[in-house]
């Protein structure tokens, strides 16, 4: 056995839109001293969080850090000591916008009040979790000891408490006394209280705040002499997060030097102005080793990119990508950047994203000059949600044409609305020789049939370069779905991914789909993305009838919510045992209705040597203890499986059925594990 992950994180998270609100718990969550607990947190509508920042707070603490995940992995260096070691991140649900903390080994310390914020290349949210810690133990007794120096001594017990309490004292006032007092009375012959003990305690308070005081400088001490570090040994560093040090523009300012110095800078969200733009074109004009810029979600304008622009059009220049999402960039900013580029012939700028922002259509014809330009060097433009419409689509795709030199190799335009006729206009460059386009995102622009009748002809009259093509969240419905299959049944059809996420697609759609792609041998098709459609079990037997066709190169296949169950599950086993030569890897049946018996329709697959499966998603899916007892069977009895991931988040296995897992990782052929 390669490997088997099994993932039984249970919280729920959706695939969704690119604007989204954060849920948390509507009611606080409870948990006691020592255990394990999670915070609930997750991105609706529900879209992949794993190239989002995650950053967890204590917001009753001014804001410390608890835990904090960017650029694909952790990044706790400024991380508050006491939760060290402590806490994680769902990795392998952060794809479905689980952004829920999990917090070992609870203290009593950390009940207060937390903030998980999510900041996208497309939005930003966040929410609050309140963490109420419960504290256990019995009543207190109290005993008589007898009698001491005129007065009673008394003693209290109280057991089973967790974690172990403080004790106070008080008088028959209810105002507290040391320990070691004995309760007083107005009799005029009982000894006064002593009140030495009450002395320590602002003794004690002080000498606190002196040693924290100490403490706070030398950390501070200690992080300037870090910096101070980087900044004298370091001569190229291969990346500089501004994150780690000081999110602000008085804190760029102060370490600029490093920037210098560096490959890679992520200043992304630091609260940058027109001053910091300057600050960077003197550095981009220099000799500087900067070749990736990341300046998202900083409130630049045009002003502050005009002043970048005078570096970018500098021949010194070494910069390659350019992330300018969500910068209020208007028509000038656009304008500013299209006339640096083309004064640089010699630019090396490869990637420009520019999402997020309203350049408008006029904007976008300032770009398009630049497209047309035969020494522009762009390969990746990104324009998502930039209020295009046909106007704008227009512009691009006639400078495009005009320019058969053109290295654009991928281009983003979801979130506009181009109409049918900017769809149209687009399609008009596609079929052109010349267009050397390989990646064209289409998400949520209001397609219809009609839109995919003129993409599908297109790429029938000129299918050399277009590899993937993305038109989730529009309606071209089955009819429009068909017009696609004409295109996927062309043998000179060199599409290899095709993303139809919720595109109100039903059984007769998967059955053209499935029909046109058993009618070319040579498809090149790998990835194809049917989530949130509604094929039902009829539709998913016609695509079990091309999984069995030995001639099928599918590799992915999304179904996560299709209306599946027992019966559909039983439909795409067969047809996988049935063809042996399979080259599907990955297969997500998330949030589907199986139940215990449609997994077990998929046991015998996966007990069979032949299964090639590396992923399979079976998150949400009614399963449990009996459904797990039978995956742990299949894969044992399966003594050389590829499976590697096995998602069951959000099921009800049970302990025996999470012991059942736990048995398998624990197999000697298993290699790795992860539970």
């Amino acid at each position: 056995m390669k490997c088997v992950w099994v993932i039984l994180f249970l919280h729920w998270s959706l695939s969704g839109a690119q604007e989204f609100n954060m849920e948390g718990p509507a009611v606080p969550v409870v948990a006691a001293p020592g255990s394990d607990i999670v915070l609930p947190c997750s991105i609706k509508p529900t879209m992949s969080a794993v190239d989002m920042e995650v950053r967890w707070s204590r917001q009753d603490l001014g804001g410390i850090l608890v835990h904090h995940y960017m650029n694909n992995s952790d990044k706790n260096d400024g991380q508050m000591p006491s939760y060290r070691g402590r806490t994680a991140l769902f990795k392998e649900e952060l794809q479905y916008g689980n952004t829920s903390l999990l917090l070992k080994n609870v203290k009593v310390s950390d009940g207060g009040q937390y903030t998980c914020r999510v900041d996208s290349a497309h939005w930003s949210g966040q929410v609050s979790v309140l963490l109420k810690i419960e504290v256990i133990g019995g009543a207190p007794e109290i005993t008589v000891l007898g009698t001491a120096s005129g007065g009673v001594l008394l003693r209290c017990d109280s057991k089973g408490w967790w974690p172990v309490p403080e004790l106070q004292w008080l008088d028959s006032k209810g105002v507290e006394v040391p320990a070691g007092v004995k309760e007083s009375c107005e009799d005029d012959h009982l000894p006064r209280p002593d009140y030495t003990a009450a002395i320590v305690v602002p003794v004690v308070l002080i000498l606190l705040s002196a040693l924290v005081g100490v403490v706070m400088y030398y950390r501070r001490r200690a992080k300037q002499e870090k910096v101070k570090r980087d900044i004298e040994t370091e001569e190229d560093l291969k990346e500089f997060d501004l994150s780690k040090y000081d999110r602000s523009e008085e804190g760029f300012l102060k370490l600029q030097k490093m920037v210098k110095s560096c490959r890679k800078a992520q200043l992304r969200k630091c609260k940058l102005t027109e001053k910091s733009c300057e600050v960077l074109a003197s550095v981009l004009t220099s000799n500087s080793c900067l070749t990736e810029l990341d300046l998202s979600n900083n409130k630049l304008c045009d002003s502050g990119v005009k002043k970048l622009c005078t570096g970018l059009q500098c021949p010194n220049c070494k910069l390659e990508k350019l992330r300018l999402y969500n910068c209020s960039i208007r028509e000038e900013g656009c304008a500013a950047l299209a006339s640096a580029l083309k004064k640089n012939p010699s630019s090396h700028l490869r990637e420009l994203n520019l999402s997020n922002n309203e350049p408008g259509d006029s904007g976008v014809k300032k770009l398009s000059d630049l497209l047309e330009d035969p020494h522009c060097k762009l390969e990746k433009l990104e324009l998502y949600n930039c209020s295009i419409t046909e106007e704008g689509c227009a512009a691009l795709a006639s400078a495009l044409k005009k320019n058969p030199s053109s290295h654009l190799r991928e281009l983003n335009l979801s979130n506009n609305k181009p109409g049918h006729s900017g769809v149209k206009k687009l399609s008009d460059l596609l079929k052109d020789q010349r267009c050397t386009l390989e990646t064209l995102q289409l998400y949520n622009c209001s397609i219809t049939e009609e839109g995919c009748a003129a993409l599908a002809s297109a790429l029938k009259k000129n299918p050399s370069h277009l590899r993937e093509l993305n038109l989730s969240y529009n309606k071209p419905g089955d009819s429009g779905v068909k017009k696609l299959s004409d295109l996927l049944e062309d043998p000179h059809c060199k599409l290899e991914k095709l993303e139809l996420y919720n595109c109100s697609i039903t059984e007769e759609g998967c059955a053209a789909l499935a029909s046109a792609l058993k009618k070319n041998a040579s498809s090149h098709l790998r990835e194809l993305n049917l989530n949130y459609n509604k094929p039902g079990d009829s539709g998913v037997e016609k695509l079990s009838d091309l999984l069995k066709d030995p001639h099928c190169k599918l590799e992915t296949l999304q179904l996560f919510n299709c209306s599946i169950t027992e019966e559909g599950f039983a439909a795409l086993a067969s047809a996988l045992k049935k063809n042996p030569s399979s080259h599907l890897r990955e297969l997500n049946l998330s949030n589907n209705e199986p139940g215990d018996s449609g997994v077990k329709k998929l046991c015998e697959l996966l007990e069979d040597p032949h299964c090639k499966l590396e992923i399979l998603e079976l998150f949400n899916c009614s399963i449990t203890e009996e459904g797990c007892a039978a995956l742990a069977s299949a894969l044992k009895k399966n003594h050389s499986p590829h499976l590697r991931e096995l998602n069951l988040n959000w099921n009800k296995p049970g302990d025996s059925g999470v012991k059942k897992l736990s048995d398998l990782l624990e197999y000697p052929l298993c290699k790795q594990e992860k539970l």
